[in-house]
């Protein structure tokens, strides 16, 4: 995140294409894994982090951005997850049996944490926090 701040105060330009392209290699990524359990889910996670660190041109940006972008396509501000709570809610359960890096990993634990993806309040409307 400190990476990805650093890189939005001078004006990097280029981060909004990296998160365009990120939402779409997700999009595709979900849909090819749609009636994948979530254990086929996790393990593909794995051989799918090298493709983040490609396209944020980082390895830690990469990481960083990996859950955040997987997330944030499931994830409307206006209506909350809507259908996409169980695959959310798979996708968090994904990324924290995977074997990806403990960075991803944490990174991910974050966006559950801010997305609310747990415990009985999980999957409401409710804005995540801010």
């Amino acid at each position: 995140m400190h990476e990805l701040l650093e890189r939005l105060g001078r004006g990097d330009t280029r981060l909004i294409e990296m998160c365009r392209e990120a939402n779409r290699v997700w999009s595709d990524f979900l849909e090819e894994l749609r009636p994948a359990d979530t254990g086929t889910l996790s393990a593909r996670l794995g051989f799918f982090e090298p493709t983040f660190k490609r396209i944020f041109e980082s390895e830690t940006l990469g990481q960083t951005m990996m859950p955040w972008t997987g997330f944030a396509v499931l994830y409307d501000t206006k209506t909350g997850w809507g259908e996409n709570l169980g695959r959310a809610k798979q996708l968090a359960e994904a990324f924290s049996r995977s074997n990806c890096s403990s960075e991803v990993r944490s990174e991910a634990r974050s966006a559950v944490i801010s997305y609310e993806l747990e415990g009985p309040q999980a999957g409401g409307v409710a804005q995540p926090r801010r």
